[in-house]
């Protein structure tokens, strides 16, 4: 997949619109919404924003920019167009669609969502798009809002769950289990101690962190799943110094310092607490193992 930063030119192209920001269920409708016959012969292509609106209102990520690219990859889009959003924050909706849409980017097909807006100061809206399609004579697909619970599927939605600790219903919207891919740093080494050695990761800055507990994980390395117990917070018992995730896989015992490790979240098991003892510490975290392996087994394949 060929990514833009700056607004190429481009040939024969069907163009889904949006904001993409998660890549979930209702943005995958977009997407697939290029697939229409007769028109195999295009180049699937995404454009949004680097630096839309949207992202800049205290939204924390819920997929990375690596999965992101790699989703859209593996769905088959050809070219991922994200320029600033000052380079065309200034245009009417017309001009947007005539001198990039049409002009730089040959347009032959575009997809977008029933909400979408485009142009300056958002002017212009699904209908309008659907108005100047047909009047050059190019496709267009209108995709209604993909629901969940009698409600439409968004980011917001998405956000709202996995503060709640709600991974299975974050799961359902997403169209895959809620994971994070985050380099291993070093920890204090007790889980070692323990007989559960885990694994530590540090969230960026920006991106979601779901509501703090121990949730059953699954945890590949080297392309093997494993079962896996991941506590999210700060650790009560022993102290963190900043929210972290941290991770037991079941059946794994090599060194991963250094290296970055993907960790898919399951289901909520319960609520982080502060033990009496070490000892409790450790009974509780076998107690969650055994209840891990059997939630996980199902994802395991």
């Amino acid at each position: 997949m060929n990514i833009y930063n700056r607004i190429p030119e481009l040939k024969s192209t069907a163009i889904a619109l949006g904001c993409f920001d998660g890549i979930h269920i209702g943005h995958q409708a977009v997407i697939k919404a290029l697939r229409q016959p007769d028109c195999e012969t295009l180049d699937q292509a995404v454009f949004s924003f680097s630096d839309a609106p949207a992202f800049k209102k205290g939204a924390e990520l819920i997929a990375s920019y690596e999965d992101k690219c790699d989703i859209l990859s593996e769905m088959g889009i050809e070219a991922l167009i994200l320029p600033a959003f000052d380079s065309v924050r200034d245009y009417s909706p017309e001009a947007f669609f005539r001198k990039i849409l049409i002009g730089k980017l040959d347009a032959r097909l575009l997809a977008c969502g029933e909400n979408y807006r485009f142009g300056k100061y958002a002017a212009g809206d699904s209908g309008m798009l659907r108005r100047l399609c047909e009047e050059q004579g190019i496709g267009c697909v209108v995709v209604p809002s993909v629901l969940y619970g009698d409600e439409p599927v968004s980011s917001s939605r998405i956000r709202a769950a996995l503060g709640a600790g709600d991974v299975q219903t974050a799961a359902k919207m997403l169209g895959r289990l809620f994971s994070y891919r985050l380099e291993v740093v070093n920890g204090r080494k007790l889980g070692r101690r323990l007989g559960t050695p885990t694994i530590n990761q540090v969230f960026p800055a920006d991106f979601l962190i779901p509501a703090y507990g121990v949730y059953a994980s699954v945890t590949e390395v080297e392309g093997v799943r494993y079962p896996s117990v991941t506590n999210i917070g700060v650790k009560p018992t022993v102290g963190a110094e900043a929210p972290l995730s941290e991770t037991w896989i079941i059946g794994y015992n090599g060194d991963l310092y250094g290296r970055f490790v993907r960790v898919s979240l399951v289901s909520f098991m319960r609520r982080e607490c502060k033990f009496p003892s070490i000892d409790a510490l450790k009974q509780a975290i076998h107690s969650d193992s055994i209840k891990s392996v059997g939630l996980t087994r199902d994802y395991l394949k």
